[in-house]
């Protein structure tokens, strides 16, 4: 079916598919499953990883990957901008991330019943059931340490209502971005590596995205859609050097009502649609575009996917980088932490433990293997282990089950 839809476009391109999906099996054998759940805290892991990686061309960018393979841009286009699902430009991000089609092919494209905030729902319920308890609206304000000259871990303050409170604890897991984490734990706690890191990272994009209801139902929208503008290069450029916000950006629109039965109205239909724009450090004019970016955004679907929407438009809320950097305190209000470039991936990125603050791990899109769900839940995985060699715990495999020999005294804080 891949080929036969290729063949339409492209009749030269759809006879080096199946090279093309070889070679991203060889990436996905290797990135996700030899290093993706890898612990890459030490350079020397590093350097046992590089041949595999030349070997399979992880120094050349998606784009470039693909004219190996195809000459229609369109296919090239098709084949790159998954890179984009995980914060990285396509011009610039490893080939590696080739893996994430033979990804897609071995498995799916799921969505869990009741959508994301069914599933953050389900893993709050697992956790409660296993005694672990939940601070709502807590913003994370100090990280404590002791020993000389205070290297572990040992407590946190947060602000809830307005007041500080604070927590102890042997050890403490990082789901927000690592740059917040690091930054707050102080140059003093930081190894030179670290230090250079916070220096000279790299962003991923910012987001727009707009959620809205419609008066009716558009039942011939599919699940999925990504609408590209006309123009490639020159807009990701703009998105992700530039300082202006596009005229014509590329969009991905979600209609989960297409798969879920739960999401079905009797009038109207759900969507969210994103957009992916500059990050704040190279557009910060949201307060006086908001409103026309907007616009633009519902002229891009009328023309394409949603006919004389802004007629149907009933009920639209938006958020934009400064929801990320306010609200999730993401560095510059960036949609997936730092970018996925070669330079900050495995051991260059973020890793999944502090260097020198004891009992400090991190996990999500910013460290080690990286963003999109996959990703982040690796990166669970991988501090999983630290944790259970760092304290030789015997931790239940259960599928059912996060129980562990070993019950700490001090409350424990993630």
């Amino acid at each position: 079916a891949q080929e036969a839809e290729i063949r339409k476009i492209s009749p030269e391109d759809a006879d080096n598919y199946q090279a093309y999906l070889d070679h991203c099996e060889a990436l996905y054998s290797v990135g996700y499953e030899q290093l993706g759940a890898a612990d890459f805290s030490r350079f020397s892991s590093m350097l046992s990883t590089l041949p595999h990686l030349l070997r399979l061309g992880a120094f050349r960018s998606l784009w470039r990957h693909t004219a190996r393979y195809f000459k229609d841009k369109r296919v090239r286009q098709a084949f790159s901008l998954q890179t984009l699902l995980v914060g990285g430009n396509p011009l610039n991000t490893t080939a590696i991330y080739g893996l994430i089609h033979a990804m897609e092919r071995r498995g799916g494209i799921w969505f869990a019943k009741g959508g994301t905030g069914a599933l953050i729902k389900a893993l709050i319920e697992l956790g409660k059931r296993h005694g672990i308890k939940v601070h709502y609206n807590s913003t994370v304000s100090a990280l404590h340490t002791s020993g000389k000259p205070g290297h572990t871990v040992n407590g946190i303050s947060y602000i809830k209502k307005g007041e500080e409170s604070s927590l102890s604890t042997d050890l403490l897991v990082w789901g927000g971005d690592p740059i917040k984490a690091y930054q707050m734990a102080g140059t003093r706690r930081l190894s030179l590596v670290e230090r250079g890191r916070l220096k000279t990272v790299h962003s991923s994009m910012g987001l727009y995205v707009m959620y809205f209801k419609t008066k009716r139902p558009y039942s011939e929208v599919a699940h999925h859609s990504i609408i590209l503008s006309k123009r490639w290069e020159g807009l990701l450029h703009q998105v992700f050097s530039g300082k202006t916000l596009p005229h014509d950006p590329s969009l991905y629109l979600h209609r989960p009502a297409a798969t879920d039965p739960g999401f079905q109205l009797s009038n109207g239909d759900l969507f969210y649609v994103l957009a992916p724009v500059p990050h704040l450090g190279n557009f910060n004019g949201w307060e006086e575009q908001q409103k026309s970016f907007q616009k633009t955004v519902v002229s891009v679907l009328e023309e394409s996917a949603l006919p004389n929407l802004s007629s149907e438009l009933a009920l639209v809320e938006s958020i934009d980088p400064r929801y990320f950097k306010h609200t999730l305190h993401s560095h510059l209000g960036a949609g997936f932490s730092i970018a996925p470039r070669l330079s900050q991936s495995a051991w260059f990125r973020f890793h999944n433990k502090m260097d020198k603050v004891k009992g400090m791990y991190l996990c999500g899109a910013g460290v080690h293997p990286g963003g999109g769900l996959p990703g982040v839940a690796t990166s669970a995985k991988v501090i999983q282990k630290m944790i259970t060699d760092d304290f030789q715990e015997s931790v239940s495999t259960h599928p059912n089950s996060l129980q562990t020999q070993k019950t700490p005294d001090k409350e424990r804080a993630a």
